[in-house]
């Protein structure tokens, strides 16, 4: 007969054999083979299941435990305790006026993130300043001709001095100020065009300065002024076009557009959307079978590529072509050079959209919103917690009240109730009364598990 040997084991000695000494004084154990490491035992694959259970274990109970810690939601007194409280009424009261002021400072908390994504817009005045100076013109160097040179050239070159500035009206930002508005950042780009002779300056006669140089790129630095420099010395005339920077980004509408939405000049593009929708939906254009289709009328078609049915879909791509820019905003300037400083005669404003002074105000507010939530939250769960205690003081109150009315009665329908949960616990076995009476009974291993299952299926 053959005898199991435990992996790991060595097997038992025969009867009347000697064991030979482990120790390492009595026997010299043999080397290990050229590069090979010791062989380590693995693990027995009972320790590594018997892990694997308690790490089970572990985690079903740490889920069981978020399970059973709740918090008490309830904050509202019940109907049949409120007959018993004196002041119930005026917690009723103060629940409904904190129902009210929270349903209003939601309420307003969404208009102000309304407000903020709409964008708190006004109109202010940007005044612009257009001014030039000379260098090294031929009369400035007169003085520094030496009357008995040969040669009259002191290697000069004539040239001048652009400088386009301007500054925002009834802005009380201080100078050094991060947040104050810089003359460039209110337009998208900025071109000059000089009319000079070609043959004599071929190059540099078109500057333009742009927000974006190239996708990807940083935007240019934004300044006060924009200067530029050329050489010549005879007057020029310069014509400077201002491309205003919007945001949300406007456009100029195409005249079938235009007519379509009742003869707007400029919208931005969600303003042309629903331009267009209040358009279709007030002449009863959408399809009634179809709700996603557009039966196009005449002005619709001039709009649409001729189109007599479209989808929804197909609005923005159709409409896209009849979105154009704006038109520049033109200042003619002759840079004059028979003086050192010229000013232009007039100084220009221009009409530029800022953000609200009271937008950082809502952002502030916004941002300091749940600056009390974990005090409103211990607040809450002390209302929940007591309004747990009435509950069960009143189940208390019940109890015993029922009780003295008539003890006998009560003491026996009681133990019928509980005779009736202990036959549910129990399931198919057999109650004996005589059993029922001893302690021993509740002690049992499977009426105890029985009892767990009973509460955990209850709650």
């Amino acid at each position: 007969m053959s005898q199991y040997v435990r992996p790991g084991v060595p097997p038992p000695l025969p009867p009347g054999s000697i064991p030979r000494s482990s120790s390492r004084s009595h026997r010299k154990q043999p080397p290990l083979p050229p590069k090979q490491a010791p062989q380590v035992a693995a693990p027995h694959h009972a320790q590594v299941q018997a892990q694997h259970v308690q790490a089970a274990h572990a985690q079903a109970q740490a889920q069981m435990d978020k399970r059973y810690i709740r918090r008490p939601v309830e904050k509202n007194i019940p109907s049949k305790i409120e007959a018993l409280i004196p002041d119930a009424k005026l917690y009723r009261e103060l629940r409904d006026v904190e129902q009210n002021m929270d349903a209003t400072i939601s309420r307003k908390r969404l208009e102000i993130e309304d407000t903020l994504a709409k964008g708190t817009k006004e109109r202010k005045k940007l005044r612009i300043f257009i001014s030039n100076t000379v260098i090294d013109q031929p009369w400035q160097t007169v003085d520094r001709l030496d009357e008995n040179a040969f040669d009259f050239d002191i290697g000069t070159i004539p040239s001048w001095l652009l400088r386009i500035e301007g500054k925002l009206l009834d802005d009380n930002t201080p100078i050094d100020s991060p947040h104050r508005r810089k003359f460039t950042s209110f337009f998208q780009s900025i071109a000059i065009e000089l009319d000079r002779p070609k043959d004599l300056y071929p190059d540099g006669n078109i500057v333009v300065w742009n927000q974006q140089t190239k996708p990807g790129l940083q935007p240019q630095p934004m300044t006060d002024s924009i200067d530029i420099k050329r050489k010549g010395d005879t007057d020029v005339n310069a014509r400077i076009s201002f491309y205003l920077a919007t945001s949300p980004e406007r456009f100029k509408l195409s005249p079938p557009l235009s007519n379509v939405l009742g003869g707007l000049k400029e919208q931005t593009r969600q303003e042309v959307v629903m331009g267009l929708w209040q358009y279709i939906k007030f002449r009863n254009l959408q399809d009634p079978d179809e709700k996603r289709t557009i039966n196009c009328d005449e002005a619709l078609r001039q709009v649409f590529n001729s189109q007599d049915r479209i989808s929804f879909a197909q609005m923005i791509e159709y409409a896209g072509p009849h979105l154009l820019p704006l038109d520049p905003i033109v200042i003619d300037y002759t840079i004059r050079l028979d003086k050192e400083s010229t000013q232009a005669e007039f100084a220009y404003d221009i009409d530029v959209e800022v953000e609200s002074p009271e937008r950082q105000n809502l952002q502030n507010v916004l941002a300091n919103w749940h600056t009390n939530q974990d005090e409103i939250h211990a607040l809450d769960d002390q209302i929940g917690v007591a309004i747990q205690e009435l509950l069960t003081s009143k189940l208390r109150r019940d109890f015993f009240t029922q009780m003295a009315h008539d003890p006998a009665r009560f003491i026996n329908r009681w133990i019928g109730s509980q005779s009736r949960d202990l036959e549910i616990v129990l399931g198919d076995r057999d109650l004996q009364s005589e059993e029922v009476r001893r302690a021993g009974f509740y002690g049992a291993e499977d009426l105890t598990e029985s009892i767990f299952l009973l509460l955990n299926s209850r709650k």
